[in-house]
């Protein structure tokens, strides 16, 4: 089967939404289907892509669009011999798929790709929806184009129920072809990971793994709510893995609330058993996300954690019994959680535990055969 995988991501080459599309395509070539992978065109190929062409998948790597007047010269001119299509259309053309997984960074990004959306109209297609706002505006148009959309696809992939939820009620619509699928996670060989010793004298270690994008992520939060006097008098470090375009904003921001010494850059940690081994507590200050799967990897590697109320969290966490949930992304209420964890900080290895039997429980093994299945089912 000739299987066409379109990333819609456009804020970085590389990130957790673009997970679950790559290796569902990179089992697709194992299984002996001809695959297409459309992204935009990064200075460098993020090393998954690399793979997926190594295996052999054919790239089509379409410019990232840039407002700005030579962009949009340049890009009518390149277009001018092929009657203004752009080249992904002209790929998808040349390549005839049998079957389309489109994939969203967001839940609305087909919205603003209007030759690929008019395309998807002569073959089946599959939707993933990665994100989320709440709440949101838009007019009645761009709502019922976004539910004509919905209605197009074989099936709409939501990453929690919260998301499904949220943008049934921001459409007033049902969407019926609905339904949550999970990513694939990052896990070390051996799991749960033995949890460290937390003496009384302990140093706390805390973590926060994400990208920098205070935006979405809420690092700033955090570093707000610690920097209150009752923390500055306690013994925590605080560790954070990942990269992204905030991190100068985040080093500033350390200094101003005078952290210098109790924060540690780790970037990204390809070995998650060396992150968890050193971790007691994971902390999720998130403003919007719709399925953090470090929550889930936190879980099932035996770590309780502080989260805020964003996308999959009630799905994967109890509060009060294998983590504690804030109401939002605030300082008030991020404090108040982390103060109700600190409270019974002794307990949190057995609540480390519980919450990986719990979580093994919901954890799907196989996310990208699972939907590999409904592409091929699709076609």
């Amino acid at each position: 089967m000739r299987i066409a995988f379109v990333s819609l991501m456009y804020d970085a080459p590389w990130g957790g939404s673009e997970v679950l599309w790559a290796q569902t395509a990179a089992r697709a070539l194992a299984e002996g289907h001809q695959v297409l992978v459309i992204t935009n065109a990064w200075p460098e190929l993020p090393p998954p892509l690399q793979a997926l062409a190594a295996a052999g998948a054919t790239l089509c790597r379409r410019p990232r669009y840039e407002p700005t007047l030579r962009f949009r010269t340049r890009s009518w001119l390149a277009r001018l011999p092929r009657k203004g299509r752009l080249p992904e259309i002209d790929a998808l053309r040349h390549f005839k798929p049998q079957v389309v997984l489109v994939s969203q960074g967001g839940w609305n990004d087909l919205l603003f790709h209007q030759q690929l959306a008019t395309w998807l109209q002569s073959v089946p297609f599959l939707l993933i929806c990665h994100n989320y706002h709440d709440p949101v505006r838009q007019g009645e148009a761009q709502r019922q184009r976004m539910i004509t959309l919905y209605e197009q696809a074989r099936e709409v992939l939501m990453i929690s129920d919260l998301q499904q939820q949220v943008i049934r009620r921001q459409l007033a619509a049902p969407i019926q072809n609905a339904r949550v699928v999970q990513n694939p996670l990052n896990l070390p060989a051996n799991w749960p990971v033995p949890y460290p010793p937390l003496a009384a004298d302990t140093v706390v270690q805390l973590a926060v793994v994400g990208s920098f994008d205070t935006d979405r992520k809420g690092q700033d939060v955090l570093l707000d709510t610690l920097c209150q006097p009752q923390w500055l008098a306690r013994a925590w470090h605080l560790n954070l893995y990942g990269r992204g375009p905030d991190q100068r904003y985040l080093e500033r921001l350390i200094e101003f609330c005078h952290l210098q010494g109790r924060v540690t850059w780790h970037g990204h940690v390809a070995d998650s058993n060396v992150l968890w081994a050193t971790t007691h507590l994971l902390i999720l200050p998130s403003r919007i996300e719709s399925g953090p799967m470090v929550v889930q990897e936190a879980a099932l590697c035996g770590r309780p954690m502080v989260a805020a109320d964003v996308g999959l969290v009630r799905d994967w966490v109890q509060d009060e019994v294998t983590g504690f949930i804030a109401d939002m992304a605030s300082v008030s209420s991020l404090s108040r959680s982390l103060e109700r964890a600190w409270a019974r900080r002794s307990e949190w290895g057995r609540m480390g535990q519980a919450g990986s039997a719990w979580a093994s429980e919901k954890m799907l093994t196989d996310p990208a055969g699972d939907l590999l299945q409904h592409l091929v089912a699709a076609g």
